[in-house]
């Protein structure tokens, strides 16, 4: 296709620039940055927008910065390396608002300032790669866009210091590489203070790990099992997440998707008398109920299965205050747990999201019963990626 010459205006959720085409249509840029005048190959054109590969950097954006890793430009994960992390920052935060204020889901009152993490280096506890062998060839690294080619890399600038260090020993021994089995396979890396870095066999059970989230102490996790990835930024969440606690002060805790129990120790703290969880793994829920113990909370409990079944099980009384917690993956909340939750005398319920438009169509549901958004916050858990965290808090003014 013909080569066209198009200025970036924005940053589209989940990093691509995206520019006005002289037809009018939207077209998303891989690579590109807000300011830029570039030159650009359509390499797939629909009727509403298309899709273009930078040939040419004609004139840098002012945001524009020369990237500190080699593999930006060809891996899918640092989407915004290229540019400022003010200008990513600022980017995250539009399409936060973009979700969440222009439809009428939150009031602008209601959001807060991001919460910008403190390095965009250096951060993850954890490194999950797919090693592709075919007999002397092996490739060890991320899943390009296309889900097949995998890019061969020896290190992440975004692993821990410690992760990074046992990256570059097994992935450059030619030994190690050489036993991998045939056709492909996936090597998870993963880091804790007390256990060191380590290489996890897929499919493996054994110890459990004990990893610390900063000012929150230790928390024993399943070596399979589900823990942030960015302990210092989950310390920041989890400190906000202590502060509504202690001022809605409730009898009763609920955290839905519970893993380890991370905010149900959080409502131990607070003081909260009563704390249940709910999580399909049964032994998060082993881990969350140690969490507890060791806490000093023998008696709270934690129940192993589906959410919507198991929350009709929990003794919620319409004259017992109490606050529900909610940590979904990235695909949010089934709409039969919103319902369910639409029925329960709760009033007060803390979303936490890691998915801005998952968590835009849930809460056009719930605002449906009749919440409402008190406060609402990005936290950048997953600086220079286009991913993002957010806190959302919600009140519902009388029984439905």
């Amino acid at each position: 296709m013909q080569d066209v010459i198009l200025k970036p205006d924005a940053f589209a959720y989940r990093g691509k620039a995206v520019a006005a085409m002289p037809s009018g249509k939207r077209c998303f840029i891989r690579g590109g940055a807000p300011g830029d005048l570039l030159s650009v190959e359509i390499v797939r054109e629909k009727k509403t927008y298309a899709e273009a590969e930078i040939r040419e950097i004609l004139t840098p954006s002012p945001q524009r910065v020369r990237p500190l890793c080699p593999y930006a430009g060809e891996c899918p994960g640092c989407r915004y390396a290229h540019v400022t992390y003010a200008a990513e920052l600022e980017w995250k935060q539009r399409q936060f608002e973009r979700f969440l204020v222009h439809p009428g889901l939150a009031a602008p009152s209601a959001m807060r300032p991001p919460a910008a993490a403190p390095q965009r280096t250096g951060w993850r506890n954890k490194i999950r790669l797919t090693a592709e062998k075919s007999g002397s060839s092996v490739r060890t690294g991320y899943l390009m866009e296309d889900n097949r080619t995998v890019l061969d890399l020896r290190n992440c600038l975004l692993a821990c210091p410690e992760i990074s260090r046992r990256m570059a020993e097994k992935l450059n021994d030619s030994l190690f590489r050489a036993h991998l089995p045939e056709g492909r396979s996936f090597l998870t890396f993963r880091f804790t203070p007390s256990d060191g870095a380590l290489l996890l066999e897929e499919g493996c059970g054994g110890e459990w790990l004990t990893d610390t989230l900063p000012s929150f102490g230790d928390f024993s996790v399943p070596r399979g099992s589900f823990f942030q990835i960015n302990t210092g930024m989950a310390a920041r969440l989890g400190t906000e997440v202590l502060r509504i606690l202690r001022t809605a002060a409730p009898e009763i805790f609920i955290e839905l998707y519970c893993g380890c129990g991370v905010f149900s120790a959080l409502a131990a703290e607070a003081g909260v008398e009563r704390i249940f969880g709910v999580e399909a793994d049964a032994e998060s829920v082993r881990a969350a109920s140690r969490n507890l113990r060791e806490r000093g909370r023998p008696r709270s409990r934690f129940l192993a299965g589906d959410a919507v079944r198991m929350l009709d099980q929990l003794p919620l009384h319409p004259d017992r205050r109490a606050l529900l917690l909610v940590d979904p993956p990235r695909t949010g909340l089934e709409k039969r747990v919103i319902e369910t939750i639409g029925k329960s005398s709760i009033h007060d319920l803390v979303y936490v999201s890691c998915g801005p438009d998952t968590l835009a169509r849930d809460l056009a549901l719930f605002k449906a019963q009749g919440w409402q958004v008190e406060e609402t916050g990005l936290f950048d858990f997953f600086p220079s990626t286009a991913h993002f965290e957010s806190l959302t808090y919600l009140k519902r003014g009388s029984q439905p």
